[in-house]
């Protein structure tokens, strides 16, 4: 039997062969699942590990790849930037060009700034804050767009200030700028908004970490960019609103943001709220010196003023008795105050400054209207949005009235301001250039000491207390606090002012609800802000133009200028009942009424206004022509005033009418009854005297004379305005006022309110 086993070699080894091979196999089987085990396991450890990399982060970034990536996320900001400032320029400024190159270099830094302040940051976070920038800065681009469009001057980060309550309180008008400009802002806000979005879902904006050892790469080319940026702006030169003046010297809005842009001027404005720009050193001015020889007579009944400039009169046998009766006192309107004496004393350089400029400063002479209304009483306004459109013979009967009678000032101005209504406010009440943003100026006003204030001089002079209204919030513009700081005890809506609150208000109800507090007084003085003629002007949300519209109804105009003359009735209809109270009362003729508007009427476009006035206006110096009426029932003949004159000289005016005891070298409005030549300062910088109209915005001058002017008549008048505006800032920043009063012993009386 064993030897049948082996038989068969060949039989033996095949199973030999097939017991060998059933072994490998299974080793071979077993060595590839522990191959495959390893590797699966190896595959999980691996997506762990990427998944933990995509989720917190921890890949270290490549080197080439960050310095390929710092362009990309520049130029996400750069043509955010550049697109927004094109359509702000072309939508809002115009075509003109010619400072593009700048505005398009400008934009470069700042797109560098914003990228570096995004690009370090872990991913999730850079997705974030970049979005966030991204929101930030097309939202200030439509606010802009909006500010600009509804009151026509350019938005400044200064205006982001309780006091100035332009976006919150002003809601209606940017709602209806909204609806107005819906295309543009489609155009500023949506569609950059809508793009980004788009490029963010399908993932063309990617995200990569960069290594902040790469953060030399974005601020190399920053230098590189501002190198060319300083070349660029160089290349236009240095003069007064060039693009380097208005960098390092005076931002003037509006030249800065047609030649910087907006954002470039946002820019300027905060570096000089954190830095303000230095002032150059003090010029050295001459003393004026008072030559008592200077004196001005009217000779006899003929009204003729004779002065030969060397003090001699003539002393002609006839009239020679009318002469000595009728020597006019032309001394100068001046207190005694020391201005040399007070600067070296002083140890505050920058209140010093002050004393020796005006120790410069020629003062207005005493004239023939000097006290003429001493003892009066006055009823000063200040009228919303009120101009020469308003005033019609037959739709505003008491408005033609009053502009036509008393004094007739024939060459008015109401300059544009940057603050609307509270600066209009500022520089009737004040006679100062409002050279701060928004309502701050009025502010500032109420906080500082007002010496020269209507309120604060009728206060001291006469012991009475004069009085304040408006017929709207009246803790707008801070009007509860500006109010009482000039002498005024002050009511408005919410605080004692008893009329129903409509918008706009009524003027009418204001008088009914008003004049009852005062017209039995023996003295009174009384100031009004008006609200009646507010914006916009439709006959849907203006209840004053409502009121009125049955009278405009058939006027060939369209629904704006309707809807303007219907509101400014109301204001008619407050002056008529407030003339027939004083009449009534037998006291028109002992009352004094003053006021204009505290700016034009910038709810109606140039087009509408245009169409009122009866041809195509001008924007640079008619659109600020205005009235100003100052009347008294004791007049009995129109008094024609043609110097060119404006709301600044309005105080000062006043002030020697009445007979006050006050220095007109400290205001920079003049007494437009002096001798002193007419002069027009506009916020531009343009400015019209009684000689040349100079406009700053193309430079071109009108002469308004044959005579033949010095060559430097144009220089030295821009040296007037410049002063002027510095100083008026000096004065409010310093509260300088408070140093005058500490000089003479003056004690302003408080108002309890």
């Amino acid at each position: 039997m064993g030897s049948n086993e082996f038989d068969n070699n060949d039989s033996i080894e095949e199973f030999i062969d097939a017991e060998i091979s059933s072994i490998q196999y299974v080793e071979a089987k077993v060595n590839n699942e522990a191959t495959e085990s390893n590797e699966a396991s190896a595959n999980q450890d691996t997506v762990k590990i990427e998944a933990g990399a995509d989720n917190r982060d921890t890949t270290k970034p490549k080197f080439f790849d960050g310095i390929v990536y710092v362009p990309v996320r520049i130029a996400i900001f750069l043509a955010l930037i550049v697109y927004e400032e094109m359509m702000f320029h072309f939508l809002s400024i115009g075509r003109n060009v010619s400072f593009l190159p700048v505005k398009l270099i400008m934009c470069v830094p700042t797109a560098v700034l914003l990228a570096i302040l995004v690009m370090f940051l872990p991913k999730a976070v850079e997705k974030v804050w970049e979005g966030v920038l991204f929101g930030a800065l097309v939202f200030y681009y439509g606010v802009n767009l909006l500010y600009h469009s509804a009151f026509q001057v350019y938005f400044s980060i200064k205006f982001i200030d309780s006091s100035n309550a332009k976006i919150t309180q002003y809601y209606r008008e940017i709602w209806n700028s909204i609806k107005i400009n819906s295309w543009k802002l489609a155009l500023v806000v949506l569609v950059p908004v809508i793009i980004y979005v788009l490029l963010r879902v399908f993932k063309r904006i990617t995200y990569k970490r960069v290594s902040v050892r790469l953060v030399f790469v974005p601020i190399v080319f920053m230098a590189i960019m501002l190198t060319a940026e300083a070349a660029i702006v160089y290349s236009y030169g240095q003069d007064t609103f060039s693009p380097y003046n208005l960098i390092v010297a005076e931002n003037v809005s509006d030249f800065s943001f047609p030649r910087l842009g907006v954002l470039a001027t946002a820019e300027i404005e905060l570096k000089n709220i954190v830095s303000p720009t230095q002032v150059e050193a003090e010029e050295e001015y001459e003393v004026w010196h008072y030559d008592p020889a200077r004196i001005t007579v009217n000779y006899g009944n003929s009204g003729t003023n004779i002065n030969d400039g060397t003090g001699n009169i003539s002393n002609s046998a006839d009239g020679i008795e009318d002469i000595v009766q009728n020597v006019i006192d032309t001394s100068p309107n001046m207190l005694d105050i020391d201005f040399v004496a007070l600067g070296e004393a002083e140890t505050n350089t920058e209140v010093s400054s002050i004393h020796k400029y005006f120790a410069s400063v020629e003062p207005t002479y005493k004239n023939q209207y000097t006290g003429m209304f001493e003892g009066y009483n006055l009823i000063f306004l200040t009228c919303e949005a009120f101009c020469p459109l308003a005033v019609d013979e037959t739709l505003t009967p008491t408005l033609y009235k009053l502009v036509n009678e008393g004094f007739v000032f024939n060459n008015f101005y109401n300059p544009r301001t940057n603050g609307s209504t509270s600066d209009g406010e500022f520089v009737c009440s004040t006679g100062l250039v409002p050279t701060n943003g928004g309502a701050s100026n009025f502010k500032i006003a109420g906080q500082n000491s007002m010496p020269f204030a209507l309120g604060n001089m009728f206060n001291m002079k006469y012991g009475i207390t004069s009085r304040a209204y408006h017929d709207n919030d009246y803790t707008y513009y801070d009007r509860d606090k500006t109010y009482p700081g000039m002498g005024y005890y002050y009511q408005g809506i919410g605080n004692g002012l008893e009329m129903s609150y409509n918008w706009p208000s009524s003027d009418l109800e204001m008088m009914q609800a008003s004049v009852a507090d005062y017209i039995d007084e023996d003295m009174f003085n009384v100031y009004y802000m008006t609200v009646s003629g507010h914006m916009n002007y439709n006959f849907g949300g203006n209840a004053m133009s409502l009121k009125h519209k049955a009278e405009v109804d058939d006027l060939p105009y369209s629904t704006a200028c309707k809807a303007y003359l219907a509101c400014q009735m109301e204001l008619d209809a407050a002056l008529e009942y407030l003339l027939a109270q004083l009449e009534e009362k037998g006291i028109a003729d002992k009352t004094v009424i003053c006021f204009t508007g505290d700016h034009w009427p910038y709810g109606l476009t140039n087009e509408e206004y245009s169409e009122l006035l009866g041809h195509d206006v001008d924007p640079y110096f008619e659109l600020y022509k205005s009235n100003l009426v100052l009347w008294s029932g004791s007049i009995k003949e129109p008094i024609v005033i043609d110097k060119y004159c404006c709301s600044m000289d309005i105080l000062p005016t006043l002030l020697n009418l009445f007979g006050f005891e006050y220095d007109s070298r400290l205001l920079m409005g003049r007494d437009i009854l002096s001798d002193t030549e007419g002069f027009v300062l506009c916020i531009n910088r343009s400015f019209i005297t009684d000689k040349v109209m100079y406009n700053s915005m193309n430079g071109q001058v009108i002469y308004l004379t044959d005579e033949e002017l010095p060559e430097d008549y144009v220089s030295n008048a821009k040296n007037t305005l410049n002063n002027r505006y510095k100083y008026s800032q000096k004065i409010m920043d310093t509260d300088y006022y408070r140093y005058i009063c500490e000089a003479l012993g003056i004690e302003i009386p408080v108002v309890s309110q």
